[in-house]
């Protein structure tokens, strides 16, 4: 059989490039491993006699002058197979998904991120402290003023009240801080924070490479 001149200048590699095989594949149907078929292809070793029969027999299936078979089609990718070109266009999908994703993903975290600065892990827990400690004393009634007792007051009037002149307005505002508090994300102590600007920076890199490779579907 004649041979027509091929990058690696061996049958296997002919064989190869003309079904599209991989290594692996052309390997596995001849009966050798992958390593040493590619020492055949490099030149440096021969295939069994088991082996090369079984090669011969795809060899013979090359177009003249090499085989006996027809010669392939011209493959572009306008020609694809419908299923190939279905398997693309799930393929372009699973892309953009995981690209939302990645982006939700993203603005959330550098959200929280975000918190760490403000209002600030101290100033947060103080707050929670506050709603805590005020609750019941801004609740507590006005207390009677001793003037007002029979016989006059028993001691010296302190200069303001020990309870707020209004508690209902009072406990409003202090439930208003409550729901403030409640509604704001709770900054991340920086352990977690670090982690955090960790995955941010994995999230950029994964953005970067699906909107690359979604550049490389639209091609």
């Amino acid at each position: 059989m004649s041979r027509r001149a091929y990058p690696s200048n061996t049958l296997a590699a002919a064989v190869r490039r003309h079904f599209g095989l991989t290594q692996v594949e052309l390997a596995a149907f001849v009966g050798v491993s992958q390593q040493q078929l590619a020492r055949v292809e490099a030149g440096r070793k021969q295939l069994g006699p088991g082996p090369d029969q079984r090669l011969q027999v795809l060899a013979r299936q090359l177009p003249p002058p090499d085989g006996h078979g027809p010669g392939a089609p011209a493959f572009t990718d306008d020609e694809a197979p419908a299923a190939e070109r279905a398997e693309a266009a799930e393929g372009l999908a699973a892309l953009r998904q995981r690209l939302a994703r990645c982006q939700w993903l993203r603005t959330d975290l550098a959200y929280q991120i975000g918190q760490q600065r403000q209002p600030g892990q101290q100033r947060h827990q103080r707050r929670q402290w506050a709603v805590r400690v005020l609750g019941p004393l801004l609740a507590a009634p006005l207390p009677q003023p001793d003037w007002l007792a029979p016989g006059g007051p028993a001691r010296p009037l302190p200069p303001y009240p020990q309870a707020t002149p209004d508690a209902a307005r009072d406990t409003h505002w202090l439930q208003g801080l409550a729901l403030r508090l409640a509604a704001t994300t709770p900054p991340l102590p920086p352990a977690a924070a670090a982690l955090a600007r960790a995955r941010l920076a994995g999230l950029d890199a994964e953005i970067q490479e699906l909107t690359a490779a979604m550049g490389e579907f639209s091609e």
